[in-house]
């Protein structure tokens, strides 16, 4: 019995042993099956890597382009913002290759070596010139450059940055030579023909070499490329691994159906391309991706926080954030966010390295999830819902997710939800009725419509365009855009739109997304710019133009060129970079060239400097020339740059200097050859007056002011603060205190600082008055100067004006000279200035002030080869009591100027000084002809402004000046009527242009201007 009960007790004990074994199999089991990873500590600096780009527009690309970001892939290029379209050199675009490819680290390695042996002192070029050296060296190791490129990239080392950079320019310009020169032979080039110039453009055949060679991908041989209409542009080098990557979907031709060999790679094209090999990135880089979805997060206390995840096998999976410690980033909707913003549903690749640690995310579409493109149809704030249009009619209704996030591709930022307008074209990613995402669409998106058509009628919410004679209705919404010429640069207002305007509209769904005038640069017959570039065996011109664009034209060497400079004929070598020209057409060709050396001399201010991102040097300035605003201009080593006689370099150029620019100037356009830096200011006004001082300001009385070659009265008194560098010089003496200074005689002298009339200097008189003199220098000595017969002490005291600079006495024989002298000794003598031809302006007036300024804004100009020209700024000029004020009606009185503030007024000016105020209805046409019998107008064409272009009529017209203002070349009012053979130019307003009737009603008549 014992026995038995022990053999049971024993059964028993196996039996309780097997269960806890069975049990703790399966807990271990369990516990085995729920993977654990742990978020990295690195997440800090890979948000600094993606902070600081742009993000490209499309969505493969835009991702891949953040994945890259986030990785470091693009730390080795030394930009501190990227953009989408900018293009990377050859050295670049290895680096970024390479980095992919995990070989960054064999890179710094190689890069050390070359440095060491470096001769000791040398300086760099950049500071990642030699890390570029490095990837150099292991390009050429693997095998992805051959001997020839590895031995070109090394010769290309210099001491010197700007050494380096001219170097560079050279070789660029070399194997584009060799270039043309094949191409206009008929004969092939091959890329082992041109030397590799390692700072140049990296194109994107080059590129699909490198990255089939990098990542060893296996050649297809299926000629994939002979699809392409430019296949023939394919270097043969580079066929088989443009084959390869079309083969793997990972290179694709452009919009336009070419494959654009030639073209230089930007990094929206190497995105897309590496983008298209994440598994080989992946996989070089020691990472793994895990696909998973989160079931539940798990906040703790202590800010830890555990996704709970399931693989697609149904296995657990925990990973562990501990923010602000350890953190991953997560790619999401075209944006790189913290993983906070994982929420429980999300399908999610998770990329983890070697250490289990997940060092980044991207969100992944669901099952069920789509994405759709239509236009915002409906918007309810409150509740959080709207309603999306497609473009076969459906709509959807949806509400907005909680944590949806709204990104707008046109300005790259995120969007809150009531910064949405009905009638946005909008991509939203959709999962049932909610709506997970949404991107503002580019202006430039394809499911944009571009449509022709003249506008029929406009209101507030809608637009009724006429094509071919059948009118269609589109909707406006409170986001269209309304632009000039298709630049979306040139931003206008709903307003300056009217019926009877041909407009370009770019609609979606039933609403304007934008609407723009239309320019055809073709059907203008003359084009005027400053020639930049002749190309003789290519046959092209290229010129920047009045804006400062630079534009080709083609001319035909088969049917030749005629070419005309500075009044002779000439030949096409004869053109030269700076010289104004004018392009005249005959169809597509340029026929003729009229060529001005037209070289210059203006003193300026530097208002801005746009530097160079890279090396930190001025590249263009924006100047300021008598009150205008000018530029961008141009600036390279090229240019001389002087400053107190001394040759300097680009980066002694500053803003607020002042500076005298010698070379060609055209608008916005222009080339500078050389640039004098002033330590002194330039000088805005001499005055002589009654002048008394209180305290520290100086009052001006009984005033004169040097204006046009002449003193004028001015009838009123003004005041200065008076700075504490004035010189002030009493009956000869600097030592003289100011307080003396009490209704005396004075010549006063004031300069422009920052925008602002300041005192420079003060000659007073106690006894006597001060002389007005004029004329041409007879004779000169060390003392004295004759001037119209009269002979005049100078000294130390006396000044002169060169160049709108204030500078010690200097005069020689011939010199034309207007000043001020006390008794028989000059104070202060300006040369005599030529008057250019007033400036013809009409804008709205902004801010007026009684007899001191006007300020207009959203003004236009009269340009007699290119009509009214668009500038978005302000002009501020001076006025006074000599300022004539009129409307149609005759002449008015200067008190009555303060009516016109927000009236759109035309002026006549010199640049700083208001000569003429015309209060009369805007001409829009312009229209030109010469004047025959009978007050005909014959040979008449007219400009229309939105347009900009001349319209040919093929019939005269009679002139009708009952209500118009008459204008003369000189820009001053006249009551002669135009005579025969007077060119005129019409200032027609659009409710009197009717091209259909024989009477033209203009508002102002320019003659011979």
């Amino acid at each position: 019995m014992k026995n038995k009960m022990k053999t049971i007790t024993l059964y028993r004990l196996i039996s309780w042993v097997v269960l806890i074994l069975f049990f703790l199999i399966l807990t271990i089991e369990k516990i085995q099956a729920a993977q654990e990873y742990i978020a990295s500590s690195i997440f800090g600096k890979i948000a600094k890597n993606t902070q600081i780009v742009n993000l490209p527009q499309n969505a493969l690309a835009r991702d891949s382009f953040l994945f890259l970001s986030a990785l470091g892939f693009f730390n080795t290029v030394a930009r501190q913002k990227i953009n989408p379209s900018d293009t990377l050199s050859k050295e670049e675009a290895l680096s970024v290759i390479l980095n992919s490819a995990g070989r960054q680290q064999d890179a710094f390695v190689r890069a050390e070596k070359l440095e060491l042996k470096r001769p000791s002192g040398q300086k760099l070029v950049k500071p990642y010139n030699y890390l570029y050296l490095g990837y150099i060296q292991l390009a050429y190791d693997m095998k992805i450059l051959s001997k020839k490129e590895y031995q070109d990239a090394l010769t290309q080392v210099q001491p010197s940055e700007k050494e380096h950079e001219k170097m560079t320019q050279q070789l660029i310009k070399k194997n584009d030579d060799t270039i043309a020169k094949a191409v206009y032979e008929g004969r092939p080039y091959s890329y082992d023909d041109l030397i590799f110039v390692r700072s140049a453009p990296a194109t994107r055949q080059e590129v699909c070499l490198w990255v089939v060679k990098v990542f060893k991908i296996p050649l297809s041989y299926e000629n994939l490329a002979k699809t392409y209409p430019d296949y023939n542009r394919i270097d043969s080098k580079f066929l088989s691994s443009i084959n390869t990557l079309l083969k793997n979907g990972v290179l694709v031709g452009r919009s336009d159906g070419y494959l654009h060999p030639d073209d230089y790679i930007t990094y929206e094209d190497l995105a897309f391309i590496l983008g298209g090999l994440k598994p080989n990135i992946l996989s070089a880089n020691g990472l793994k991706e895990i696909k998973l979805e989160i079931k539940d997060i798990q906040k703790f206390n202590t800010d830890k926080m555990v996704f709970v995840c399931e693989d697609d096998n149904g296995n657990d999976v925990n990973i562990t954030v501990n923010p602000g410690k350890q953190d991953f980033g997560v790619i999401a909707d075209g944006n790189f966010l913290s993983s906070s913003y994982l929420q429980k549903g999300d399908y999610v690749a998770f990329y983890v390295n070697s250490k289990n640690e997940v060092v980044l995310a991207s969100i992944l579409q669901r099952p069920g999830q789509e994405n759709i493109k239509g236009v915002i149809s409906r918007i309810d704030a409150k509740k959080m819902t709207f309603s999306v249009k497609l473009p076969d009619g459906k709509v959807y209704n949806l509400s907005l997710h909680p944590k949806a996030t709204i990104y707008d591709t046109n300005s790259g930022k995120s969007l809150n939800f009531s910064e949405l307008n009905v009638g946005n074209l909008v991509q939203v990613k959709v999962q049932k009725d909610r709506a997970d995402a949404i991107t503002l669409l580019s202006l430039d998106s394809p499911e944009i419509e571009r449509i022709q058509g003249i506008i029929s009628r406009i209101t507030k919410d809608r637009i009724v365009l006429s094509q071919n004679g059948q009118l269609t209705e589109y909707l406006l919404s409170p986001d269209t855009v309304y632009i000039d010429k298709g630049d979306f640069s040139r931003v206008l207002s709903k307003n300056d739109f009217y019926e009877g305007m041909k407009v370009l509209a770019g609609t979606a769904c039933g609403y304007v997304q934008y609407l723009s005038t239309i320019y055809d640069e073709k059907s203008e017959d003359i084009v005027a710019g400053i020639l930049y570039e002749v190309d003789s065996n290519l046959g092209y011109l290229e010129i920047y133009n009045q804006e400062g664009a630079k534009k080709s034209y083609r001319f035909s060497k088969k049917l030749g060129l005629k070419v005309k400079k500075d009044g002779q004929n000439a030949s096409l070598d004869s053109l030269l970079p700076g010289d104004v020209v004018f392009l005249y057409f005959s169809g597509d060709f340029v026929r003729t060239v009229t060529a001005s050396s037209n070289l210059q001399s203006k003193v300026a201010k530097i208002e801005n400097v746009v530097r160079s991102l890279a090396s930190g040097l001025p590249q263009k300035i924006i100047v300021n020339i008598d009150g205008r605003i000018y530029g961008p201009y141009e600036i390279n080593d090229n240019v001389d740059i002087i400053k107190n006689g001394i040759s300097v370099t680009l980066k002694d150029i500053m803003p607020g200097q002042y500076v005298k620019l010698s070379g060609s100037f055209f608008g916005s356009s222009a080339y500078i050859r050389r640039i004098e830096i002033s330590g002194n200011e330039y000088v805005k006004n001499i005055y002589i007056a009654k002048g008394t001082v209180n305290g520290n300001v100086l009052y001006l009385s009984d005033i004169q002011i040097l204006r046009n070659n002449a003193f004028e009265p001015l009838y009123t008194w003004l005041s200065f603060q008076i700075p504490s560098d004035l010189k002030f010089i009493l009956d000869g003496s600097f030592l003289a205190s100011l307080s003396k200074l009490q209704n005396l005689p004075v010549v006063v002298v004031t300069k422009e600082r920052f925008s602002q009339e300041v005192l420079d200097t003060i000659v007073a008189i106690s006894r006597g008055s001060f002389t007005k003199i004029q004329g041409e220098v007879s004779m000169t000595s060390s003392n004295s100067v004759v001037i119209s017969g009269n002979r005049y002490s100078i000294g130390n005291k006396t000044y002169t004006v060169v160049n709108g600079l204030l500078t010690p006495a200097s005069f020689k024989v011939g010199d034309e000279i207007i000043g001020v002298a006390s008794q028989d000794t000059i104070v202060i003598a300006k040369y005599q200035e030529g008057i250019s031809k007033p400036v013809f302006v009409r804008g709205q007036v902004q801010d007026i002030s009684e007899l001191e300024y006007i300020t207009v804004k959203d003004y236009v100009y009269l340009d007699g080869q290119r009509g009214w020209q668009y500038v978005p700024s302000k002009l501020t000029l001076l006025y006074d009591t000599q300022t004539v004020l009129c409307d149609v009606y005759g002449l008015g009185s200067p008190k009555e100027i303060l009516n016109l503030k927000n009236k759109s007024v035309y002026i006549i000016h010199n640049g700083k000084y208001a000569n003429v105020i015309i209060d009369a209805s805007f001409g829009g046409y312009i229209v030109t002809g010469v004047v025959g019998k009978d007050m005909k107008i014959l040979n008449v064409q007219y400009n229309d402004m939105m347009t900009q272009t001349w319209n040919r009529i093929d019939k005269s017209f009679t002139l009708d000046t009952t209500q118009a203002v008459l204008i003369d070349a000189g820009g001053n009012l006249t009551d002669r009527m135009p005579q025969f053979g007077d060119r005129v130019l019409l200032l027609v307003p659009q409710s009197s242009f009717d091209i259909s009737k024989s009477v033209l009603t203009p508002s102002i008549v320019l003659v011979n201007y």
